[in-house]
């Protein structure tokens, strides 16, 4: 499992006065906006030193504990978990990997000289107040995602040109959402919130532990795992994604909605990055930063642009069908289909390759693909009963949020529900 230090900075009275009445945080409070020599390589994580009493999903104290078990250890579960366990509530979590985050997965192998590489969540917009008020209440530290200086590339059928950092940074990604100027990462890598998360709650998480089945009666729920081990709560909340929900056999059987929505009903998104760490970062040379995109499509990113080493990382955002057309060729053949692209714009980029590396999310078995995109008519229909608890049985996940992809749906649902569930017994 990766471990990454939490930088303990001290951010001022005023940002926390802000965080605490509004929940919104503008582009302008407390960003690093570190250059080329600012360094952010990862080491051994240290408890977190807690900045803020209050988090965005803070329950009051209970007088009547319950007992709960939490399936999955990715955002929403360790969010909800957090919530419970300072209300007073006694909490497990299962989690079936070996490692917390889900899909806030921070890669440090294969790489070399400290440099690392992000599988899953990676930037933050600056408009995501909840999750920005987490990695604040952790006394976490945000650095600009995208690069600052040099040109960005564009390469629209095999002919490349470039973007000022300036035109590329002023301009949303995608309609409708803020300017790339506006969104962030944290520094050492994003898997330092779950970790600073899972360090609160070292105690209660199991890992290893795939659930097999949920038993619930009037008074209880029963939870078994496949290494035999079985737990006894009185209320369970189930975050993991949907199209791996049905490895888990519910006593009663979930609703038909729910049934349908994880047996393929309701719509994820493929996604599979290539990387490749290279030995220079040779396209300084030519005022390039190592970022642009291609009409494949993709997106084509350099995650530690600002961190001050001589050897970079590139790597290959590929979505939807181009990431299921990558993942039928072998890695051979995977390397070439990017490289072939890539050489419009660095045709040197042979001579300096260190190592490459590939991360498909639809190839991991406890996540089934990479995040809920579902049709207007999938989510007009099935969106309403996904979030809706049964029985004793509770539901979180960014699936279960208007927030599909981001880390702000997974808190965002991860605090829905564990108000619901706290909710029961404090009213």
């Amino acid at each position: 499992m990766e471990k990454f230090i939490v930088t303990q900075t001290r951010i001022n009275q005023a940002r926390r006065k802000f965080l605490k009445q509004s929940l919104v945080i503008a582009s302008s409070v407390g960003i690093s906006a570190c250059g080329e020599s600012s360094t952010s390589n990862p080491v051994n994580i240290l408890p977190p030193t807690t900045g803020s009493n209050d988090t965005p999903g803070a329950l009051s104290q209970t007088d009547t504990p319950l007992n709960i078990v939490v399936i999955g250890a990715g955002m929403s579960g360790l969010v909800a978990g957090y919530e419970l366990l300072r209300a007073g509530h006694q909490v497990t979590i299962l989690e079936a990997r070996n490692r917390v985050g889900g899909r806030v997965h921070t890669l440090q192998d294969p790489f070399k000289n400290g440099q690392f590489a992000e599988a899953g969540a990676s930037r933050i917009p600056s408009d995501h107040n909840l999750t920005l008020a987490y990695i604040d209440h952790f006394e976490l530290s945000i650095d600009p995602f995208y690069a600052k200086t040099n040109n960005y590339f564009n390469l629209q059928n095999n002919v490349s040109s470039v973007i000022s950092a300036e035109e590329y940074l002023n301009q949303p990604p995608w309609p409708g959402s803020v300017n790339r100027s506006d969104f962030y990462k944290i520094r050492g890598g994003m898997a330092n919130l779950p970790l600073a998360l899972s360090s609160s709650l070292s105690d209660n998480i199991v890992y290893a532990s795939p659930v097999e089945s949920i038993q619930q009666s009037d008074d209880n729920v029963v939870i078994y795992t496949n290494n035999n081990e079985q737990y006894l709560a009185d209320r369970v909340l189930c975050t993991v994604p949907l199209p791996v929900l049905n490895k888990i056999t519910f006593t009663p059987p979930l609703s038909d909605e729910k049934t349908l929505a994880s047996n393929g009903g309701y719509d994820y998104t493929d996604s599979t990055r290539l990387y490749t760490q290279f030995s220079e970062r040779f396209w300084l040379a030519d005022n390039l930063n190592g970022w642009g995109n291609t009409n494949w499509p993709e997106e084509v990113w350099q995650p530690t642009w600002d961190n001050g080493e001589s050897t970079g990382i590139m790597q290959s955002y590929l979505r939807n069908s181009s990431a299921t057309e990558i993942d039928l060729f072998d890695k051979a053949q995977q390397v070439e289909n990017v490289h072939s692209r890539w050489q419009h714009v660095f045709p040197q980029l042979e001579d300096y390759i260190i190592n490459n590396h590939i991360h498909s999310w639809q190839k991991e078995p406890w996540t089934g693909s990479a995040y809920a995109s579902p049709t207007n008519t999938q989510n007009a229909a099935l969106s309403s009963h996904i979030e809706v608890a049964e029985g004793r049985v509770h539901f979180a996940g960014e699936h279960a949020s208007q927030f599909h992809g981001w880390i702000q749906g997974a808190i965002e649902s991860g605090n829905r529900a564990a108000a619901e569930i706290h909710n029961l017994t404090n009213n």
